[in-house]
């Protein structure tokens, strides 16, 4: 009995002995959301970088009220998902030339020589952007308050929208806009900085010259390079591009452009290397700024794939897609783009600029009407119903006379009968992402107009460079459902001018006709979608009426639009629908009318029968 205690007690302590990998903790990067900390707040951390000290990562980023510097904040996280602050490491107050000042694009390396954490920024006054200057500030620590080491053009260049990049072997460089022989931001310089990355100690090189490009972010793959950076065009977006070298004092490649033309209406603020137990992650962060309000800012975070063998990088847009900290693993979601390999149509199609273009997974191709007449569609045909759940565009942009274009989806399922989802109130530049729901045959993508920021006429081209139609790979349904009153045999529930009713010969045939599609709410239960107004549902309003309205993703809506069908109440064989958000609610018709009302086994014969539908299926 001694022995066999003992051999458990050893057991248990040679089982302790070994060392365990940390759970997966696969978390949700849900992007064009707004970003809050765990105590709720809003993340300020503008244009920063990410660094992993241990198993923690401390993102740091600028924080501006009305334009001028207030803080460089800190946050910290194991899964980089939930991220708490920890620290302004810098504030106004931090020095006198902070008080009123601009702290743009922070970023913070860590030294290993020394065992000090430094930090480099744009700085300007306050008021304007004529000084072009460099700020450094250090710390012991990577969340303590850093020591302001003052601010100044290094080796008297100019230097503007910036990075600090520590490569392997300990030399560190600073890559920046600087001005050569033209105008502010004309060409790109590197230096090499000092042994305490304080200061820097030599001018590198030019490289894109004459170029205008900013915004510059430097990774490092095995033993290439990759310096991504955004083209100067202020706070609208624009086109990324990257080159790439196989030493930070060598020769760079030509620029290649990612993503899409308005680098999925971002601009490119750092690129974080996620080391994992399983595999290594590269991902693109970026700002989405608002030209219209600053302060409307979101924060973007992309997987990027980065090719070796090729020296080449692939940014896809992704709304929503996964990453575990601990295994560095990426898990892309399972929706499928329906618009590929379709067949595409338009009002009409300039010379050499087919709008299958618009389809063909490149979006550096376009279609592009024959005339810069407004409006005009472009159409793609699935040759088959399928689930739509969201609308990406990529619009046309030319650099200098940027645009927003206000435009519908429209969505039929017999290329005659169109509903449309109305987008003409959107502000957005370059690049467009609408949550949706609808399964239908056809999606036409009208373009109203476009509204130009400094041209007081639009003279663009109608012109699309991408158009993405995502959804499951399994159609919600392909058929369609009628349902006949039970005390009225020969009446069907129909919609008209957005109320349900019941009505003998219905015309329009398809006003009857509805798709049975799992719940908006509860995939167990049923919406009913219309036949010829895809992406309009059934729902019960606030006064108890059953009418059609269009989906609008919220949780109410959702919820109010998804029913049970249960056994009919007046007679097995058919159906009733239970209200999925009220119970104990059915829907029934009252004087013609639909709407949902307290049934239970003490209702009336009446009241049961006008709750209970005979429902064909075709």
């Amino acid at each position: 009995m001694l022995t066999a205690l003992l051999y458990a007690l050893l057991a248990a302590v040679f089982l302790a002995l070994i060392p365990h990998q940390a759970s997966a903790a696969s978390v949700t990067i849900a992007n064009g959301t707004a970003w809050t900390d765990t105590a709720g707040n809003p993340i300020h951390a503008r244009s920063g970088n990410i660094l992993k000290v241990g198993s923690t990562y401390y993102w740091y980023g600028e924080h501006a009220v009305s334009g001028t510097f207030d803080s460089v904040n800190v946050y910290t996280s194991t899964d980089l998902k939930n991220w708490t602050f920890s620290n302004a490491i810098l504030t106004k107050n931090s020095a006198t030339e902070l008080n009123s000042s601009k702290i743009e694009r922070p970023k913070v390396i860590y030294n290993a020589s020394t065992g000090m954490y430094v930090l480099w920024a744009h700085y300007e006054n306050g008021t304007d952007y004529s000084l072009g200057r460099v700020a450094v500030a250090t710390s012991s620590t990577p969340n303590g308050n850093f020591t302001y080491q003052g601010s100044f053009r290094p080796l008297n260049y100019e230097s503007r929208d910036m990075t600090v990049f520590a490569d392997t072997n300990g030399s560190a460089y600073l890559v920046t806009a600087s001005r050569k022989t033209g105008g502010a931001n004309d060409t790109m310089a590197i230096f090499q900085l000092n042994a305490s990355y304080t200061n820097v100690s030599s001018f590198v090189g030019w490289i894109f010259e004459n170029g205008y490009r900013e915004a510059p972010a430097v990774v490092k793959k095995n033993n290439t390079y990759y310096l991504f950076t955004s083209q100067a065009s202020g706070w609208y977006p624009n086109q990324g591009a990257y080159a790439t070298t196989t030493s930070m004092t060598g020769t760079w490649s030509a620029l290649s452009p990612f993503g899409d033309p308005a680098a999925y209406a971002t601009q490119i603020e750092n690129i974080m290397t996620v080391s994992g137990s399983s595999t290594t992650s590269y991902i693109y962060m970026a700002d989405r700024w608002n030209p219209l309000n600053l302060s409307d800012h979101k924060y973007i975070w992309l997987p990027l794939t980065l090719n070796d063998t090729s020296a080449s990088a692939t940014l896809n847009w992704y709304s929503s897609w996964n990453i575990d900290a601990v295994t560095g693993t990426v898990t892309l979601p399972t929706h499928v783009n329906h618009a590929t390999g379709k067949t595409a149509t338009a009002s009409s199609t300039a010379a050499s600029s087919s709008a299958a273009n618009a389809l063909d997974g490149n979006a550096q191709s376009s279609w592009a009407a024959s005339s810069s007449t407004w409006p005009a569609w472009w159409q793609v045909d699935f040759g088959a119903p399928k689930t739509i759940t969201e609308v990406d565009i990529s619009w046309f942009l030319y650099k200098g006379s940027e645009a927003y274009h206000k435009y519908k989806i429209e969505i039929s399922n017999d290329g005659v009968n169109y509903a449309a989802i109305d987008r003409t109130t959107n502000t957005a530049y370059g690049f467009t992402t609408d949550q949706v729901h609808f399964t239908a045959r056809y999606v036409r993508i009208n373009l109203v107009n476009a509204v130009l920021f400094n041209n007081p006429s639009n003279w663009y081209t109608p012109t699309l460079y991408e158009v993405r139609l995502f959804g499951p790979s399994t159609t919600d349904a392909t058929g369609y459902s009628k349902f006949a009153s039970h005390n009225f045999p020969t009446y069907f529930i129909r919609h008209s001018n957005y109320t349900l009713r019941i009505d003998p010969n219905v015309s329009p045939a398809l006003d009857s006709q509805f798709r049975v599609v799992p719940g908006l709410a509860n995939t167990s239960s049923v919406s009913l979608e219309s036949i010829n107004f895809p992406g309009y549902f059934i729902r019960k309003n606030a006064s108890n009426q059953i009418v059609l309205a269009q989906y609008d993703g919220t949780t109410a809506t959702n919820q109010d639009a998804t029913f049970n069908l249960v056994a009919g109440w007046a007679d097995s064989s058919k159906v009733s629908f239970q209200s999925y958000s009220a119970p104990t609610y059915y829907i029934r018709h009252y004087n013609y009318v639909l709407r949902v009302e307290v049934i239970n086994a003490s209702s009336t014969a009446t009241v049961k029968s006008d709750a209970t539908f005979a429902r064909t299926n075709y």
